[in-house]
């Protein structure tokens, strides 16, 4: 949220932004009080109409990310995550920097995670257990000789 009250500065920053800009952040509703304010006399000035609140979408996508997952090695926590891509549910790898730089830390950080927007959780939780249970393993390439 913009903690902003100046209404001079305010006024500034918002003449500088492009009338795209400018739409964006009256209807993101992060502006406080003040700003939201002084954005609105810009979209006024500029002739253009106020956009309304950004609107959630109901595919899961909204909401906070949740932790699904935790592994002590990074690249355990990006196999997973790529599963989770391919059966189409978007995820976030955490702290895998923090556990490759210095693996003492993986405990005290709580490994490294992988996150997916709440609404997505629980059908991430069962392809993960799908995942362990061995029901997305790939079949060996090689025939038997």
């Amino acid at each position: 949220m913009d903690t902003n009250t100046d209404p001079d500065d305010l006024a500034t920053r918002f003449r500088a932004l492009s009338d795209a800009e400018l739409r964006a952040r009256c209807g993101s509703g992060t502006l406080n009080e003040a700003a939201q304010t002084v954005a609105n006399k810009e979209l006024a000035a500029r002739g253009l109409e106020r956009p309304g609140p950004v609107q959630a979408t109901d595919d899961g996508a909204a909401g906070d990310f949740l932790t699904v997952a935790q592994f002590l090695n990074p690249t355990d926590a990006y196999i997973v995550s790529a599963a989770l891509e391919a059966a189409g549910i978007p995820a976030v790898v955490a702290d895998a920097n923090t556990v490759q730089m210095n693996q003492l830390w993986a405990s005290a950080v709580g490994g490294v995670r992988v996150r997916v927007r709440a609404g997505r959780a629980a059908e991430a939780r069962e392809l993960i257990e799908a995942f362990n249970r061995g029901e997305l393993a790939l079949p060996d390439d090689r025939e038997p000789q």
